[in-house]
């Protein structure tokens, strides 16, 4: 029985180190081989949706590009911070300019 167990734990470990190595290998094989990715308009509803109305850069593969996601993650931030500045000012009236 302890056999079993350290001949299963080995195997374990040795499963994990083949499928970091093989992780590692794609990660270089793709750094190698990039699909080129052009820019294009939006032709569908999912992709007007994701591009919200064409404001985002838009691959060739129906994703957003790199800039495209920078430029939405700063669109929504921006959204949250105007969010919070409401909420702020509506609190402050709330506690100290109404009662």
């Amino acid at each position: 029985m302890v056999n079993n167990f350290f001949t299963r734990n080995q195997q374990s470990r040795e499963q994990k180190a083949r499928a970091k190595q093989r992780k590692q290998v794609e990660r270089e094989y793709a750094k190698t081989h990039e699909e080129e990715i052009t820019v294009v308009e939006p032709a569908n509803r999912h992709e007007m949706r994701l591009t919200h109305k064409g404001r985002f850069e838009l691959g060739s593969d129906g994703q957003l590009t790199q800039k495209g996601k920078t430029d939405r993650l700063s669109y929504r931030y921006n959204r949250g911070m105007i969010v919070v500045g409401i909420a702020t000012v509506v609190a402050y009236v709330t506690f100290f300019v109404l009662p």
